[in-house]
């Protein structure tokens, strides 16, 4: 669990470390899972759609400072997208946390997804009556997730290409080809088929001849959907 420096004035180098570690965990995350980030950023990512149109929506809430340029940057860089900005609601919904000195609200607790999977979230909003023991509201989002099933791809079976049988030449070669490879059989082992345990081992061996001379005079069929 990551924690974001508590104030506005942390030391920088308290700031980048937060990120590098957010940053490194990120990145250990597979592209096909689903993400969600949660947390208290103490960021202000402003209004600025035109700029940040693929990060944050048109219903943001205040002025950008230099976190929330950190937070809109590194969004930016994981192809991540500010949820608390999307949905045209009053500020009270959308604002979280209350100045001390000014009493003027802002959005600082955020939930963020990956961009492509924007239409799985129905609504993120400030719950007001929530007590967390903190001067930030909670912030509630609902998705509807469609969790698609698994894809086992299968290799496609190859076919011959019995077509080609119609030419009289492939016919000819065909025959030829079925009794050479009949015929490299060694002898000692001519006798030892007639003399099998079972007739599956003659047809094992016999199939076998077949679709290796099969293979190489009719070729395989070269089948797209």
């Amino acid at each position: 669990m990551l924690t974001h420096p508590r104030t506005l004035g942390a030391d920088a180098a308290e700031k980048d470390l937060f990120y590098e570690d957010l940053h490194a965990i990120l990145r250990r995350v597979p592209t096909t899972d689903k993400l969600f980030v949660l947390g208290d950023f103490n960021a202000r990512v402003g209004t600025d759609y035109h700029t940040w149109g693929d990060v944050i929506g048109m219903h943001g809430v205040g002025n950008l400072n230099s976190s929330g340029l950190r937070l809109l940057n590194t969004c930016a860089e994981f192809d991540l997208l500010v949820t608390n900005a999307l949905f045209q609601q009053r500020s009270q919904l959308k604002t979280t946390w209350m100045h001390p000195r000014s009493k003027h609200w802002h959005m600082l607790d955020y939930i963020l997804v990956r961009r492509r999977d924007r239409q799985d979230v129905l609504l993120t909003r400030a719950m007001r009556g929530a007590e967390c023991w903190t001067d930030h509201k909670m912030v509630r989002t609902s998705v509807q997730l469609q969790i698609r099933p698994l894809v086992h791809k299968r290799k496609p079976k190859k076919r011959l290409n019995v077509r080609a049988c119609s030419s009289p030449e492939i016919q000819a070669e065909l025959q030829i080809a079925v009794q050479e490879k009949l015929s490299c059989i060694p002898e000692n082992d001519l006798s030892t088929v007639s003399n099998l345990t079972t007739v599956t081992d003659d047809w094992h061996l016999f199939s076998n001849c077949l679709l290796e001379a099969s293979s190489e005079s009719l070729g395989f069929t070269h089948r797209k959907h």
